[in-house]
């Protein structure tokens, strides 16, 4: 027969005391923390299953805030695009309307002044920011692709030699007057004010292309053929003209060649005795823009949301074209009253707003692919919640009154084990 000592009731009474307790603050700890899985051990397979839908929604919670970002990064670029159209629109019918035969020089002069308002509100487009990054400039988000500069020109060195209309070299002791009947010179403009820390291999001041028609001015003395109406005397000629696309300064009289050469050796005088000119030019900047900016839309797929300038606006370099020269190419005409330039200025304007609409069709096709699968992702999202809910999830109704029924379990265990911890060997003598 089995003796029961006080030891042995002692330690029964507390472990059951223990398991009722247990009992009771797991399912209490359950309605606080709204799951019923806290700890591996609740539910081995329960607690697997629930971290597996828990990693998913948390790579599609990521995955959603990255299309959220890149969603309103491709908004701010098809905003920018339709801004960008409207421009080269208004341009091109002012292009139409300027090539007529009835516009005088002073109405397109009033005309160029128009365009000049919407290059510069092109320029501002092209430095659109998204959270303070620049969207056009690759990688490089720091710094914008184009901006106006104020330049005061330094002049290129150009052939020292000279040649007359029939395609001799210049000697000027076959002529009474220097440079007379002899070819212009053309000389490339480069802006000495701004040194481009970028330039290789060194830094250098870069070629000032783009130059604005109308922001010229210094070369005290000398005519510009765009102010020389074509006269009633023969004798009133310009002295230069500029090509503003490309930056460069052809010298058409003997007065603007004795400006810059020498009337005896036909060299180039020193920069110091070379005439003052300002300008104001778009500089483009001589980084290379053709980083790729990427989200992550869905497990292991990455999609490209920005726009390279070269695709947009077009290339850069003296022989290549981009939207500004060709904005530019029209101003150009406006101001020398080139009415064949102007004609021509249609088709340019035309290209330009041609490749923003070719970017803006991509754009849009690719924020429709955002939205598909932002749209599914949200889904993924709702059915793993809810698998995860049921898995882990307590269920108020059901657990309310089995945490009653263990709270007086555990209430009664106590009492009981207080009645009986007040006995001792000599109740059972």
């Amino acid at each position: 027969m089995a003796r029961v000592t006080f030891t042995t009731m002692y330690d029964t009474t507390m472990r059951n005391l223990q398991r009722n307790a247990n009992k009771k603050n797991s399912i209490d700890e359950q309605i606080i923390s709204q799951s019923r899985l806290n700890r591996p051990s609740d539910d081995p397979v329960g607690f697997t299953n629930a971290m597996s839908h828990r990693n998913t929604l948390s790579s599609l919670g990521q995955q959603i805030t990255n299309m959220n970002d890149g969603g309103v990064y491709m908004n701010v670029l098809e905003t920018t695009y339709a801004s960008m159209n409207n421009i080269f629109e208004r341009c091109s019918e002012l292009a139409v309307s300027s090539a007529n035969d009835t516009q005088k020089h002073q109405e397109r002069l009033f005309t160029n002044m128009e365009i000049r308002g919407n290059l510069e509100q092109l320029v501002s487009l092209a430095q659109t920011r998204h959270k303070e990054d620049y969207i056009f400039s690759g990688r490089w988000t720091n710094q914008p692709p184009y901006e106006i500069k104020n330049g005061i020109a330094d002049y290129r060195e150009a052939p020292r030699s000279l040649t007359t209309a029939g395609g001799t070299t210049w000697n000027p002791s076959d002529f009474t007057r220097p440079f007379q009947d002899t070819e212009p010179i053309t000389i490339q403009l480069i802006d000495s004010v701004y040194l481009d820390p970028n330039l290789k291999p060194n830094p250098d001041n870069p070629l000032a292309q783009r130059i604005i028609p109308g922001s010229v001015t210094g070369l005290n003395g000398l005519q510009e053929k765009s102010h020389v109406v074509p006269p009633d005397d023969p004798t009133v000629l310009p002295d230069y003209e500029i090509d503003y696309v490309s930056g460069k300064l052809t010298l058409l009289s003997e007065n603007a060649k004795a400006a810059f050469y020498d009337g005896i050796t036909g060299t180039l005088k020193p920069k110091d005795q070379f005439p003052n000119m300002d300008f104001e030019y778009i500089y483009r900047n001589s980084i290379d823009m053709s980083g790729e900016i990427y989200r992550e839309v869905d497990t292991g797929i990455i999609m490209k949301i920005n726009s390279n300038p070269d695709t947009l606006f077009g290339k850069d370099g003296v022989q290549q074209t981009d939207s500004f020269k060709e904005i530019i190419t029209l101003m150009q005409g406006l101001w020398y009253n080139d009415q064949a330039e102007i004609s021509r200025s249609i088709d340019t304007v035309d290209t330009a707003r041609k490749r923003t609409l070719a970017e803006q069709a991509i754009e849009g096709g690719r924020l429709n692919r955002v939205e598909i699968v932002y749209d599914r992702n949200k889904e993924l999202e709702v059915v793993n919640e809810d698998a995860k809910s049921k898995i882990e999830g307590v269920n108020l109704e059901e657990i309310i009154p089995e945490f009653s029924l263990a709270d007086a379990v555990y209430n009664a265990s106590l009492q009981s084990a207080a009645r009986l911890m007040q006995n001792s060997l000599l109740n059972y003598i």
